[in-house]
């Protein structure tokens, strides 16, 4: 391991070392008089580490000088992914502490060479849950190589599916949404779209002090996910549908937005807009179903009820989990986006195809009650010309 890397490595890590020969060999190999003689781009990292790492203000030189080092430091951790050598995986995990975004996304794609194993559950499952969508999907690609259940299993829960860009999410506040969080819980970046009203945390508490917190506040329940589901059937499906006509919506408004052909990146913006609104409707109804695997077995407390056109509605609910992923308590914020106009329009075309299957059914009932009294005259026909000899 070459001593910039150890120096980044070490600095991220919070960690003081007044010997990098002796850190050098804890990646298991003692240093060579290569490693002891630094180079120029050993050079870069230490002067941007020792004169511009701590500086907060902007610095046109030292921006310049943490490009450099950054590139130097992505370079280095291909060449350590590139080697499949696992002693290295420990000073990897260490750089998902990095600022730089680049690094941690570069850190991933190192993993994702080598290989995690099981052992790093933990460390990487709060990894996934990067602020930044980049460093997220690039999580989330790594883990498609990893070798273990417990990864296999968070590799399915941390997908990453809408957004994009370097630029951190910043979690939204429940409290916009009148949705009630319980003490020391932590947004699930990936699981979670405030637009489609479902927000994620997973808890430091236990199952039973997160039961304990919702169930006072709760209008109904606590259910079993499927009672719940089967109760509000018709509400739920009504729900869906009116998600899906606004999304289409959305997509059409997207699709039918005038391209400038002189303008190429807005075309690939608005197609990865597209994509990205795509693929978050698509995460978000994949989660509804709350595989046993992933989730244990869901209890859903209804915190608002409000009725609109002939029925009532959870407008409000939140479903509380084992996280099994994750390892750690978690649940599920969930309220009503659509308007309730949307949702008597979907009473009014449910009623109507209801009355139109009644009637379907009945014109079928009518139809072979037709026939069979047709086939009744017949039959009574034929008997009686047997009697009379024709």
């Amino acid at each position: 391991m070459t001593c910039h890397l150890l120096i980044v490595v070490l600095l991220c890590a919070g960690l003081v070392c007044s010997d990098l020969a002796q850190a050098t060999s804890m990646a298991g190999s003692a240093p060579s008089e290569a490693d002891a003689a630094p180079s120029a781009k050993d050079a870069i990292v230490k002067k941007y580490v020792e004169t511009c790492k701590a500086k907060s203000a902007k610095d046109t030189t030292c921006d310049a000088l943490k490009k450099e080092a950054v590139e130097i430091l992505k370079e280095d951790l291909h060449t350590l992914g590139s080697s499949a050598d696992r002693t290295y995986i420990p000073f990897i995990l260490t750089l998902f502490k990095s600022d730089e975004p680049e690094l941690r996304i570069a850190a991933a794609d190192a993993l994702g060479m080598i290989g995690p194993q099981d052992a790093y559950a933990e460390v990487l499952g709060r990894a996934a849950n990067d602020p930044v969508p980049d460093v997220r999907k690039a999580i989330a690609q790594m883990l498609q190589h990893a070798k273990g259940s417990a990864l296999v299993l968070l590799s399915k829960r941390a997908v990453s599916w809408g957004g994009a860009g370097r630029t951190p999410d910043v979690p939204p506040d429940p409290g916009k949404y009148a949705m009630p969080v319980p003490p020391e819980s932590t947004y699930l970046f990936f699981a979670s779209d405030a637009t489609h009203g479902r927000l994620s945390y997973v808890t430091g508490k236990g199952m039973n002090e997160v039961s304990a917190f919702f169930k006072p506040k709760a209008k109904r329940g606590p259910f079993k996910l499927e009672e719940f589901k089967d109760l509000y059937r018709d509400q739920l499906t009504h729900e869906h549908n009116a998600q899906e006509r606004t999304q289409d919506e959305s997509m059409k408004q997207i699709s039918n937005q005038p391209s400038d052909p002189a303008n190429p990146q807005a075309a690939l913006d608005k197609a990865l807009k597209a994509q990205a609104a795509m693929a978050t409707q698509s995460m978000l109804m994949l989660n509804e179903l709350y595989p046993p695997d992933m989730f244990g077995s869901p209890t859903v407390y209804v915190l608002e009820e409000r009725q609109i056109g002939s029925l009532s509605y959870p407008t409000k609910y939140v479903v509380v989990y084992q996280d099994l992923a994750l390892k750690r308590p978690g649940f599920r914020l969930s309220w009503m986006t659509v308007s309730d106009e949307a949702i008597k329009s979907e009473q009014a075309k449910a009623t109507a195809n209801r009355k139109r299957e009644e009637k379907q059914r009945e014109d079928v009932g009518l139809k072979k009650k037709g026939e069979q009294e047709q086939k009744k005259f017949k039959q009574e026909q034929s008997d009686l010309e047997k009697q009379l000899g024709f």
